[in-house]
């Protein structure tokens, strides 16, 4: 019976495991999770510019409508229609202000009924006004990546994170210790998809650190006394590690800041 091909990457971090299994060097798994973007990215004013040009383009190349060939001329079907195409043409002369994408208007206006139809929630939310890193409804059009401390080792931020047994069997996966690491701290009331089983990222040291990505699809992480977490974007996760003056925070943050999104 022929054996199915395995990838590349399996082989070697299966070999890299084992490998470390064998010496039995000090291992941990860590787990990266992440709430990805609500929202889309506001767009830049060269964006705004470029598609309300080519909207305005399409809409004055278009071929006309052949209402002779729908309509009798002089119809009630007929007015009725040229009543509707006058006021669409309407609606595709914007007055763009490129420099707010919320105060694109009709030169007539909006009705009271349009309004209403078309009202959209705001881009921030109160969680963005407090600041509160602790909720994941806040900058909806970023990444937000779950770090937590330790409040009995310094409370340093790292990735929820655990190690492996020095007598490791079989049962002792990478990605099983990965989730178990933020359910033993945070508790099991997220819901986690784990991307893959295979470490995107090795941290060098001891104990050695492979980092596993998953994404959280539902749920809160279970606040405690001796864990504190937050969800941070790129520019907080750097701040809350090169804030303090311990040098072992500076080089976890060169370590991993790769792996993160703008």
């Amino acid at each position: 019976m022929l054996r199915p091909l395995r990838s590349a990457a399996t082989v070697c971090a299966r070999r890299a495991v084992s490998t470390d299994a064998k010496a039995n060097a000090p291992l941990s798994a860590a787990l990266l999770v992440t709430r990805a973007p609500v929202l889309q990215r506001d767009q830049t004013a060269l964006e705004r510019e470029y598609y309300r040009f080519n909207t305005e383009l399409a809409h004055k190349l278009q071929q006309p409508f052949p209402r002779d060939m729908y309509f009798k001329k002089g119809s009630a079907a007929e007015s009725r229609f040229d009543e509707y195409y006058t006021q669409l043409q309407k609606t595709w002369e914007l007055k763009t202000d490129t420099r707010d994408p919320s105060k694109q208007v009709r030169k007539d206006g909006p009705s009271d009924s349009d309004a209403e139809l078309y009202a959209t929630m705001p881009r921030t939310t109160d969680a963005d006004a407090q600041k509160n890193t602790k909720s994941m409804e806040r900058a909806l059009d970023r990444t937000l990546y779950l770090f937590v401390a330790d409040k009995r080792d310094g409370g340093a931020w790292r990735f929820p994170s655990k190690g492996l047994p020095a007598e490791r069997t079989a049962q002792d996966s990478l990605h099983a210790t990965a989730m178990n690491a933020v359910t033993e701290k945070l508790g099991d009331t997220m819901d986690l998809w784990l991307v893959s089983k295979l470490p995107v990222a090795v941290v060098p040291g001891t104990p050695k650190t492979y980092i596993l990505r998953a994404r959280v699809l539902a749920g809160e992480p279970r606040t405690s006394k001796e864990q504190e977490f937050a969800w941070l974007t790129k520019e907080e996760a750097e701040h809350y590690l090169s804030k303090t003056a311990r040098a072992e925070d500076a080089a976890y943050w060169a370590k991993i800041r790769d792996l993160l999104d703008e």
